[in-house]
């Protein structure tokens, strides 16, 4: 047939086995090919599977062309609108025709201007185009499989409503799109799907040059190297790269996928504990391993976490202690207001003293100066983090929320996404601050370049102009 990916990157999802493949590509990369083409076995092989539904006992198809006009589709292409799926459509029309496996045009093929589009295969396999634009529309068929092409632009409404229309046959369910002014569920998706997470969603990368074909250089391509000088680095990062970025509210941008990890953890590493006991939300316990790397410098890894709702100081302390490094716990770093929160009639940081042996270190810290310092150790890779640590993930945009209402650690937007204002929003950052406060104890603030200095118009006009003397 001479059907063969347009470069090796397409490959991998073609022959995984995923249930749901998310397709971060970037222009002309390869997204509608690869989804027609993991797509394209499904529908030759469904008759086989389901033989009870289309084949006789004799192994001759149930369907007769010439008379049978079948509606329910078993496989659906969905877009934002009718438009976006119709390139998937045509590769696998072509496909088939070029096996054998489509059913007369004339009667079994339809591509109208507006409006969905449809063929039928020589097995009675019924394949069809579906628009998001009234995500209600989506109900009444129970889907084998399907794709959704141009994801990023569609409604998250119309993605639950496709999740319900493949349950009932354990269908499967390909997502691709481009993530230049994706909505945010799209992004988070790819993120997610860099690791492994309760939706079951695996992500893979078609950046532009993997279309080897139209850029037979690769990443060192010379149109390629022209459009990495021509965009700014974040628009060639979405569009050309295909690299989820971080959605712009995000805080903790820096905190990325390669930061999340297992690490063997040395064995004269020290173990403490940082704690934010915010009640309002959650209550955070970060569990840290800190050693000193070859060249001196401190590195940390956060191993464990408690992350509650509904249980006070003494209950985290019971949960401590079950713990296997609990023995090793000699130090800590705790909220400075942890003072102030009070279980019943005593402050957080009094029962902790009165019911553990752990010393504590707490001090007031900025919040500016506190996020400074996650990002900058963030990018130096100072730190890792284990998946276990599921409140810190989630809180730095990189993980499946722990409790149904919970967000990112962000910043306001207004309702075009435009973040609004310098100070982050103070709730769901528990873990995080926690975070911020054991950095800030071992290393100390952010050096500035230079000092800030104070304008003073007096010494500025004292030295702009000479003294004029009376006489």
């Amino acid at each position: 047939m001479g059907i063969k990916p347009t470069g090796p990157e397409q490959e991998v999802p073609l022959y995984a086995t995923d249930r749901f493949p998310c397709i971060g590509g970037g222009e002309r990369g390869g997204k509608s090919w690869t989804t027609a083409a993991i797509l394209l076995p499904h529908v030759i092989a469904l008759p086989y599977l389901r033989h009870e539904s289309f084949l006789h006992p004799n192994g001759k198809p149930k369907f007769e062309e010439g008379k049978d006009r079948p509606r329910n589709p078993h496989f659906v292409l969905f877009g934002p609108t009718y438009a976006q799926p119709r390139q998937e459509f045509q590769f696998l029309e072509n496909w088939l025709e070029m096996l054998g496996k489509l059913a007369k045009r004339s009667m079994h093929v339809s591509k109208p201007q507006d409006g969905p589009w449809r063929m039928v295969t020589t097995d009675g396999v019924v394949i069809q185009t579906w628009s998001m634009e009234d995500p209600t529309s989506i109900r009444s068929v129970d889907l084998e499989g399907g794709a959704v092409c141009e994801a990023g632009a569609c409604p998250y409404s119309g993605i639950e409503r496709v999740q319900g229309r493949i349950s009932a046959k354990a269908g499967f369910m390909v997502y691709s799109g481009t993530m230049e002014d994706a909505q945010q569920w799209w992004v988070d998706w790819l993120l997610i799907g860099q690791r492994d997470n309760h939706l079951g969603v695996k992500s893979y990368s078609l950046p532009t040059w993997t279309n080897r074909v139209e850029f037979p250089g690769g990443r060192n391509d010379p149109e390629i190297l022209r459009l990495e000088a021509f965009y700014p680095e974040d628009i060639f990062l979405m569009r050309v790269a295909a690299e989820p970025r971080p959605p712009r509210f995000r805080v903790l941008k820096e905190i990325q996928a390669d930061h999340v990890q297992k690490v063997d953890i040395p064995e004269d590493a020290a173990h403490e504990i940082w704690i934010d006991p915010g009640y309002a939300t959650a209550y955070a316990i970060l569990f840290v391993a800190i050693w000193k790397k070859k060249d001196g410098r401190k590195q940390f890894h956060f191993y464990d976490e408690f992350y509650e709702q509904g249980l006070n100081t003494a209950d985290m302390i019971g949960l401590c202690s079950k713990k296997w490094s609990w023995p090793k716990v000699t130090d800590g770093v705790i909220d400075v207001a942890s003072k102030g929160h009070r279980d019943a009639t005593e402050s957080a940081l009094e029962i902790w003293q009165k019911l553990t042996s752990v010393r504590f270190n707490r001090k007031y810290w900025l919040e500016d100066r506190l996020i400074e310092r996650i990002r900058t150790s963030a990018k130096s890779m100072q730190f890792t983090i284990d998946p276990k640590c599921r409140g810190l993930l989630s809180e730095c945009g990189l993980g499946d929320p722990v409790f149904p209402e919970m967000h990112p650690w962000k910043y306001a937007t207004d309702r075009d996404g435009r973040v609004m204002g310098e100070k982050p929003i103070d709730r769901w950052n528990h873990s995080a601050k926690a975070l911020g406060y054991g950095l800030l104890h071992h290393l100390g603030q952010v050096e500035t370049l230079r000092k800030p200095t104070s304008f003073n118009r007096l010494r500025k006009d004292k030295l702009a102009r000479p003294a004029v003397r009376a006489g």
